[in-house]
């Protein structure tokens, strides 16, 4: 059984790196540099750490980008193909006299006495109003979380897409998923491991993505 030259802990069959201190495998041909306050090496755990596509790494982890194989999926939607939700301008304006007509729909009531269409008038308000939101924060940060794996886009054009992204786990080379993490008033975009999610697991930094030129 290999050891590790650092630590001279046993290598596991499939992982590139000690579990123990995270000293690279000789036969693996990555490498992590530690920080100081980054790697977690009793659970080979990286914490605190942004991935970038490019030379540059934050809080001082000097991890390979081409380790992680990240892979953008375009999610098929009924009326889009390539994934195209909607432009983002259609949704702006969509969204705001959506939100406007809501409005006026929710005191139409009062002065009508008719009070049988006011739950539609409510989801109407909802709908139209995340319609808004997701427009001006979509518009800002290029990357937003959609439900489950799946987040919303932007292109360079204005597009908004549904996408997915995956990689490839540095450490026991399963593959990693993004999703968020957290308790609700502090989520994380987090890349989990598919095999060892509770310890496999690295921030992720969505500005580190190619802008989608469509």
């Amino acid at each position: 059984m290999e050891k590790c030259t650092n630590c001279q802990n046993e290598f596991s069959p499939n992982h590139k790196f000690c579990s123990e201190c995270g000293n690279p495998r000789a036969t693996s041909g990555h490498v992590i540099e530690s920080g100081s306050q980054s790697v977690n090496t009793i659970g080979s755990e990286i914490n605190n750490s942004n991935i970038h596509i490019g030379d540059n790494i934050n809080n001082a982890n000097n991890i390979d980008p081409d380790l992680l194989n990240l892979k953008r999926d375009f999610v098929k939607l009924p009326w889009s193909e390539d994934g195209m939700l909607a432009k983002r301008s259609s949704f702006q304006k969509l969204g705001t006299w959506g939100s406007l007509a809501s409005i006026v729909g929710l005191f139409l009531p009062f002065l009508t006495g008719n009070f049988s269409f006011q739950p539609l008038v409510f989801l109407s308000v909802v709908i139209f109003g995340s319609m808004l939101a997701l427009s001006v924060a979509i518009s800002r940060r290029k990357f937003e979380h959609f439900s489950g794996l799946k987040n919303y886009e932007i292109s360079t054009s204005g597009k908004i897409y549904i996408t997915k992204i995956t990689g490839e786990c540095p450490w026991c080379g399963s593959g990693m998923h993004l999703k968020m993490v957290g308790p609700k008033d502090h989520k994380e975009h987090l890349l989990m491991c598919i095999r060892n999610p509770s310890q496999h697991r690295i921030l992720f930094d969505p500005t580190a993505l190619p802008d989608i030129e469509k």
